[in-house]
């Protein structure tokens, strides 16, 4: 039996909310690319023209839900550092990282949609979708740097020196970022992302799970352990 079908109001105040809500319930059914504006007003039971009321373009649309997946990982991030009592700032990178799974592991479309494959045809607007996709990652930057500087993380002599053209890459881009980063630190900070990263995305598509069982220990181990590598013994 088919599965009855919504009634929008077309000119409800709610209505770009609960087109948002429809797109990520096609991408859970049938992945990120699977987003159609035609389907969407099938299940609002509106006509696909009605929601260029709000989104002229299926890009639009997808920008905007792009943008909404960052902006919510940030905040997610955010308020987990803030709620973090230690002066340390070792406790919240944990916390921080620790946030990012979290946030992946409740909201699997939305995460794959800013970090899986990519949807065909759509071009980011990157003054619109650069910016926010810094923004999960400006608390992790500061905290790396504020460590760095106070001593609390070493950075380990095996991360030294970089390979010279991932030096002149930096260079290009560093000054206009206004992030007075050692060559050195930001490469240990992008290994630790590729960590954290990776292990969130096995587990997305199920593929760590089946061999640690408890994925969220798994987790939070590997980074502990990280850190620890990093700890400067007199912090």
């Amino acid at each position: 039996m088919a599965r009855p079908r919504r009634t929008a109001q077309i000119d409800s105040p709610n209505m770009p909310g609960q087109i948002k809500a429809a797109a990520r319930q096609q991408m859970a059914q049938h992945g990120t690319a699977g987003i159609s504006l035609r389907g969407i007003g099938r299940e609002l039971g509106i006509t696909a023209p009605a929601i260029y009321n709000y989104f002229p373009r299926l890009d639009d649309l997808i920008t905007a839900l792009i943008v909404d997946a960052f902006n919510a990982l940030a905040d997610a991030i955010e308020a987990t550092e803030a709620a973090v009592t230690s002066e340390m700032c070792g406790p919240k990178i944990l916390a921080s990282c620790l946030a990012y799974r979290a946030w992946a592991v409740a909201h699997p479309v939305d995460f794959q949609l800013i970090y899986g494959n990519p949807i065909p045809g759509y071009v980011a607007p990157a003054e619109v979708t650069v910016p926010l996709a810094r923004r999960p990652f400006d608390g992790l930057f500061r905290l790396f740097l504020e460590a760095y500087q106070s001593g609390e993380l070493v950075v380990p002599a095996e991360y030294t020196p970089v390979p010279a053209s991932i030096a002149a890459h930096f260079a290009t881009w560093l000054p206009t970022a206004s992030n007075n980063f050692p060559d050195a630190l930001l490469c240990l900070l992008m290994s630790g992302w590729a960590r954290i990263h990776g292990m969130v995305m096995l587990e997305l598509f199920e593929h760590l799970g089946p061999v640690v069982g408890d994925t969220e220990a798994f987790f939070r181990h590997e980074i502990e352990s990280f850190w620890r590598q990093l700890s400067s013994p007199d912090a």
